[in-house]
């Protein structure tokens, strides 16, 4: 009876210490699963913000230009009702003046007048034409130059929300979609390149990763870390030579590099060189 008493007690703790250890496990998986949707919940809420402060922009942007258009209108209108008070005055001037000269010939002075009149309101329509016309060409291209600057903004923003989130992901494949997706709104991002060269490194993709590398390298010649991701390239790929010489210029352009060697797996086998020692030393 002992011994079954004891049997019973055992299996009792042990079935009791596997739940424990199942139900803590669960709640650490359903942690990191609540964890992962508030931050791209936090990246929506950005991008529906952006796109609503672009929407008002843009309002305010047509309302002002429909009131320039107004005002530049009635300016044009008050101008061309001054001007022809102004004909007519001189016209009755001139005709008085006719008169008392001795011109008594109406039918004359009729045509006269009628002509200086069409000569001068085909003077003032074309002029206000022309002044239209500039102006309409000139808030079109304002408005181009302000709808271009809304979406260098808004791609900007778009583009660090990007990095924030190749930050924060784990996962290799993700971390190259989304650099992609960062050459897809500027392609001559050599910060991009040089990234997605450390992510295809970390799948052996050495080959690829050379490509990346010289591709950052051809858009910004001074940029150190593109050179350092080629130099890790060339390592995997058994060029000592190359790899210790895009080394010493990724150390020369960018001296906070030289804190990352030893953490660098890639240079195990450049660390027993002379070329390497050499340029340590």
């Amino acid at each position: 009876m002992n011994f079954f008493t004891k049997s019973l007690t055992f299996f009792l703790l042990l079935f009791f210490s596997m739940n424990v250890f199942a139900n803590e496990k669960v709640a650490v998986e359903q942690k990191s699963l609540l964890e992962r949707p508030l931050m791209e919940r936090y990246i929506v809420d950005e991008l529906k913000a952006l796109r609503i402060e672009n929407s008002q922009l843009k309002i305010e942007v047509e309302r002002r230009i429909t009131k320039a258009q107004i005002e530049q209108t009635d300016r044009a209108a008050q101008y061309m009702t001054d001007t022809i008070g102004n004909i007519f005055y001189l016209i009755a001037g001139a005709t008085s003046i006719l008169v008392f000269s001795g011109w008594n010939s109406l039918r004359d002075i009729r045509s006269k007048t009628e002509n200086i009149v069409e000569e001068r309101l085909n003077k003032i329509t074309q002029q206000y034409s022309i002044e239209m016309e500039s102006l309409q060409n000139e808030m079109t291209l304002q408005s181009k130059n302000i709808l271009e600057n809304q979406n260098k903004i808004y791609n900007n923003q778009y583009v660090h929300s990007l990095w924030m989130r190749s930050n924060l992901e784990t996962n290799t494949q993700s971390r190259i979609e989304i650099y992609n997706e960062i050459l897809k709104i500027n392609n001559n991002d050599a910060e991009a390149y040089a990234y997605k060269a450390d992510a295809v490194i970390d799948m052996d993709e050495y080959v690829w990763a050379l490509n990346l590398s010289n591709k950052a390298i051809e858009i910004d010649s001074e940029y150190g870390y593109a050179y350092w991701q080629r130099s890790c390239a060339n390592a995997a790929l058994g060029n000592t030579k190359d790899a210790v010489s895009d080394l010493a210029i990724a150390l020369e352009k960018s001296p906070n590099l030289h804190d990352e060697i030893d953490n660098e797996k890639l240079f195990e086998d450049l660390k027993e060189t002379e070329e390497f020692k050499d340029l340590l030393a």
